[in-house]
């Protein structure tokens, strides 16, 4: 009977001691950290392709690596993101690449997941569709087309018909639309549009048309004719003031005493302008409003001496006023007004948020840079134009805190930001000479 109650005792005891392995057994398979699955490379271009994964439950962050598939050096492109996808960059058209994918977890890292893909051939990169036009004015236009697969950034062009000679819409941008302003009334216009697919490949032209409207305008001022066509009996205020071109001479006069002029003008993309006013006959002061009539700049010489204000300014309509101070007027001498474009003209439609200092002298106006997608994910996007040499990225958060610095030769810089908290941060790119800054959204 003793015997009977031991061998019971000692089962019992053995069960118990299985059910424990079993039971630690099981939550330690479920505490293991799962290999990332459902891996895809799409798109693929020649010189890019975008690595995909789906989502491991627990994981906290990711590891990428890719190599040649002919080679045994695997080189790490994002650590630690928390992104479900990378885009690998600088690759060769035709060849065959792999990638592999991590997760971290809390409870520790999983094993690789690896794939294969190979990138395409040049002319891969597919020329922008669906082309259309929207919101005509006699001065506006919002120009729309398709997404390409696999595009960076796109770059616009537009003339009149009956020119030859095409200006610069955006070099870079990440949108589907741009506006543009500062049109001609009752003309037609051609437009051209081409994707960006890597820093070296681009596509053939998508092209339009459209026609603004209004009436035919008036033929193009000559320089010596005073006062000029723009000086309309209307511009005592800013809703009879004459709509006048950037970078040209407007003639006026004050024909009596507190005859006060408004000009009307429109930037179509940030950045410094500098309003002048010379030739002066007499003591007129000279101020710059935002389009509500808001004054935001004013110079006031005394005496007949040329004015000038000097202003950072976002796209938008803006007015120039002529003061004369006290009882100056002169019926029969002009003043020379001037609206010049800094930098204004020279930044893209993305970098609408590109600071600069208006009082410095511009060493290189074709340096600017562009920041896309933002607001940004993990990866942001610089691109630097009109610098041929080694430039220093530093990335800064809201109180001034230097967040991010690195160096590069390259003129597309990604960006890995996936470490930062969301908010805002401002770019700083020097050459060794100039220093452009812009802002973009962490999300």
């Amino acid at each position: 009977m003793l015997k009977f109650f031991n061998r019971s005792k000692s089962n019992i005891i053995m069960k118990l001691i299985a059910l424990l392995f079993l039971i630690v057994a099981s939550f330690g398979a479920g505490a293991q950290c799962s290999a990332p699955t459902g891996l895809s490379t799409s798109p693929i271009t020649a010189m890019t392709g975008t690595a995909t994964w789906a989502p491991v439950i627990g994981a906290t962050s990711y590891n990428l690596d890719y190599k040649l598939a002919s080679s045994s050096t695997w080189v790490t492109i994002a650590n630690g993101t928390t992104s479900l996808q990378w885009t690998i960059g600088g690759l060769t058209p035709n060849t065959t690449y792999d990638w592999r994918v991590r997760a971290n977890c809390a409870s520790g890292i999983s094993e690789y997941t690896q794939t294969q893909f190979t990138s395409g051939a040049i002319g891969s990169c597919s020329a922008p569709g669906g082309l259309s036009t929207s919101n005509i004015t006699s001065n506006t236009v919002t120009m729309n087309w398709s997404p390409v697969s696999g595009a960076a950034f796109y770059s616009l062009q537009y003339k009149p018909v009956s020119s030859g000679s095409w200006l610069t819409g955006t070099s870079a941008t990440y949108s589907t639309s741009l506006n543009l302003y500062s049109l001609v009334a009752a003309t037609t216009y051609e437009w051209r549009v081409y994707a960006h697919c890597s820093l070296t490949e681009m596509s053939s032209y998508g092209t339009a048309q459209f026609t603004t409207s209004g009436s035919t305008p008036p033929p193009p001022p000559t320089t010596a004719a005073c006062p000029g066509p723009y000086d309309v009996s209307t511009n005592g205020t800013i809703s009879g003031a004459a709509a006048i071109s950037l970078n040209t001479d407007v003639k006026g006069t004050v024909a009596r005493k507190n005859d006060i002029d408004h000009y009307k003008f429109t930037i179509s993309s940030a950045g410094t302008i500098t309003v002048s006013l010379t030739t002066l006959p007499a003591n007129y002061n000279l101020a710059v409003l935002n389009s509500s009539g808001t004054q935001i700049g004013i110079s006031q010489n005394n005496g007949p001496q040329s004015e000038s204000i000097s202003l950072s300014v976002t796209p938008g309509i803006y007015y120039a006023k002529v003061i004369p101070k006290g009882k100056a007027y002169n019926m029969s001498s002009c003043y020379t007004l001037r609206v010049q474009t800094i930098t204004a003209a020279r930044l893209t439609a993305t970098a609408t948020n590109v600071t600069a200092d208006a009082a410095r002298e511009i060493v290189n106006p074709d340096f600017t840079i562009n920041l896309f997608p933002n607001p940004a994910g993990d990866q942001l996007n610089l691109l630097v134009e009109g610098v041929f040499n080694k430039t220093e990225i530093k990335v800064y958060n809201l109180m001034g805190k230097l967040v991010m610095q690195q160096e590069s030769a390259n003129p597309l810089i990604q960006l890995n930001v996936s470490k930062l908290s969301g908010g805002f941060y401002i770019v700083h790119v020097n050459d060794g000479n100039e220093t452009r800054s812009a802002k973009f959204i962490k999300q």
